[in-house]
């Protein structure tokens, strides 16, 4: 099957999928906290190169979920400028070990999608221990790796190896080989498809040399292998990378000096130790011993700033009175260790030399790289729009809705400040009512609160990724934003988590008109009267919501007073059954209560009958308080006691 065909039946096969699972899309008000597979697609099947999927497996569905989502809303708020500062400004991408959802975002702006183009749909639910096997399969099925978002497979078990303490074993080993060799046949098939060439360039190894460290443990089968990957790993290299072979020449000067440098570093370890030995045997000998004193020597040895340590060795000699001149006795041990350190540290020279050479070359090509995942046309904040469209207020009707008031609040942010340096504060900045009057009437209105947050939000707030240039940030996090107000470093502003509650962004807020909140509840108050219930809900906590209200100076208001504190609340319908569906539960009532007490009949009676060796029957038993009428299997004596005292005392008082 040509390239073209396959692309063709994986798209096919995407559709049918999400037609197949449409009822188990999530979104933020589902509750999908299962563990399974799921997938992430574009709704945008438009390119001719690129399946817009992601696969991926999580224990949590939704909170994974939560994480894709929240990682767009990031990106959508940056401008170009400063989405391309964050690429090519610096050696390396501020998204290294991101990129899934740089690509997403890179299809989504090229192909004018938007948020609500942005869907995930559960494909299976998995335990937890057979995630990977399942996943596994629908790699295999759906090519996401080669069509659409995924990461080469090779490459995620590469990591492992990386951030592994001991070597990989010989089924590791094997494993690995095997999924390296389907994705070097599959960048063959479908380089120009997906993100292919990318992850080809970027990701995945060059060189495999690293697996014959311990070459011995290895199979002839395995080593067979090895080779065969090896060879074809070559090829496609050569085909795709024109200076492939000068980077082979590189490798193999580079693996030839870290080799060098790691038997050196070796030897001088091993005659550091030596001389540790020696001397903590003779502090013994001298009745000196000290771990600080033996710490004291060694460093004079091998540190530059030899003179302070063997002031201090001195000093701890004077006092315990030792007139031995270690540095004498050791002589030959201490010129070992400063040789075997000069030659490690020499070693290291010459391996940093070729690794710079390396690092100057990436840091030629690694832009060019970067630019197949960086949206190739220029954007502005919020071109991807937003997904507020669902901000309808549900009415139960299972309550009594006459008279009855229905308001649901947008809040722009939890209020909940992570640093004391910059400002935040949560604002009202949506607000939906309906009114049910007496006979049934309905009036309704959709509101948006003139506020600071409102106002600054319609003149564009500057987004920027906070930890990019936080000198003091030690574990830099990307999509992690702040805004910039006024030339200001601000926060209160409508938060990534707050639109991802209700979808509610600067975009939403463009264009709209803007009423003041005492305006909007005097609206409300008008329509109302004393006998008015009230169904309230905010998309934040309570404590929130009041802080919005001191913000508006509204904390005094009579009539919010009277709403968040003393509101009459929505009262249930009293439905009156149907007489026969009482009775039928009623009967089955009956019938779930006989059985629950035949059920503990019987387990009391076998648990007499296990206690008294099969020697006490019980005829009758009523309650573990009540008395049971008990029969001797032996003398066929019958006598009357308590059911507990009888598990107690599980014996025939006539044969006593």
């Amino acid at each position: 099957m040509d390239s073209k065909m396959k692309f063709d039946e994986i798209k096919f096969e995407v559709n049918t999928l999400i037609k197949k699972n449409s009822q188990r899309e999530v979104t933020p008000k589902t509750k999908s906290n299962i563990s399974g597979i799921y997938l992430i697609y574009i709704e945008n099947f438009t390119s001719d190169e690129i399946v817009p999927i992601y696969v991926g497996q999580a224990k949590d569905i939704q909170k994974r979920y939560k994480q894709h989502l929240t990682e767009i809303l990031a990106l959508n708020r940056l401008s170009f400028e400063e989405y391309h500062r964050y690429f090519f400004s610096k050696s390396s991408s501020f998204y290294e070990g991101k990129f899934k959802t740089c690509k997403i975002f890179k299809y989504m702006i090229e192909n004018k999608c938007t948020l609500q183009d942005f869907r995930m749909i559960i494909l299976e639910e998995v335990n937890e221990d057979l995630l990977d096997e399942k996943e596994q399969k629908y790699f295999q099925r759906l090519l996401p790796s080669f069509f659409g978002f995924n990461q080469f497979n090779s490459f995620l078990k590469q990591l492992k190896f990386r951030f592994s303490n001991s070597q990989p074993s010989k089924s590791e080993i094997d494993d690995y080989l095997e999924v390296l060799l389907e994705d070097i046949n599959g960048i063959n098939s479908y380089y120009k498809y997906g993100f292919t060439t990318f992850n080809f360039e970027h990701s995945l190894t060059k060189n495999i040399s690293f697996l014959l460290e311990e070459k011995d443990k290895l199979g002839s089968d395995t080593l067979l292998k090895y080779d065969e990957v090896n060879m074809k790993l070559n090829e496609l290299c050569k085909r795709y990378i024109t200076d492939f072979e000068d980077i082979q020449r590189f490798w193999e000067k580079k693996n030839k000096r870290l080799k060098a440098y790691k038997i050196a570093k070796d030897e001088y370890k091993q005659a550091l130790n030596t001389l540790e030995k020696e001397i903590s045997q003779k502090f013994r000998e001298l009745d000196i011993y000290n771990d600080e004193a033996i710490e004291l020597f060694t460093y004079s040895v091998i540190h530059k700033d030899k003179p302070k340590y063997i002031k201090l060795f001195k000093k701890h000699l004077k006092s315990k009175k030792c007139k031995s001149n270690f540095y004498k006795i050791f002589d030959k041990q201490i010129k070992d260790v400063k040789n075997k350190l000069e030659e490690s540290d020499n070693n290291k020279i010459l391996y940093n030399e070729v690794l710079d050479l390396y690092l100057e070359r990436e840091a030629e090509v690694r832009p060019e790289r970067y630019k197949m995942i960086f949206p190739s046309r220029k954007f502005e904040s919020f071109s991807l729009k937003d997904c507020s469209n669902n901000l309808t207020i549900e009415i139960n009707e299972d309550y009594e809705l006459l008279n009855t008031c229905h308001i649901n609040i947008y809040i722009s942010n939890n209020g909940i400040s992570r640093s004391i340096d910059v400002y935040k504060e949560p604002f009202i900045i949506r607000l939906n009512y309906c009114f049910i009057d007496i006979d049934g009437n309905k009036t309704e209105n959709k509101i948006y609160i003139d506020n600071e947050t409102t106002r600054n939000s319609q003149t564009e707030i500057e987004y920027f990724e906070k930890d990019f240039d936080d000198f003091f940030a030690f574990r830099k996090t990307p999509f992690t934003i702040s805004g910039l107000i006024e030339n200001e470093i601000e926060n209160s502003f409508i938060s990534i988590q707050a639109e991802y509650k209700h979808g509610i962004n600067d975009y939403t807020l463009k264009d709209k008109s803007l009423i003041k909140l005492p305006v909007v509840l005097e609206e409300i108050k008008k329509l109302t009267d004393e006998n008015t219930r009230f169904n309230i809900s905010a998309s934040e906590s309570a404590n929130c919501l009041k802080v919005c209200l001191i913000n508006e100076e509204l904390q005094k208001n009579e009539f919010v007073e009277q709403l968040l504190l003393t509101r009459k609340l929505l009262k249930k319908k009293k439905l009156k059954k149907p007489q026969i569906k009482q009775d039928k539960e009623l009967v089955n009532k009956t019938i779930s209560t006989q059985n629950s007490r035949d059920k503990r009949a019987a387990t009391y009676k076998q648990k007499v009958l296990i206690k008294s060796d099969n020697k006490i029957g019980v005829i009758n038993y009523v309650s573990s308080r009540e008395k049971v009428k008990a029969q001797c299997k032996s003398c066929e004596y019958q006598w009357e006691i308590r059911s507990d005292h009888l598990l107690s005392r599980p014996y025939c008082p006539s044969c006593r």
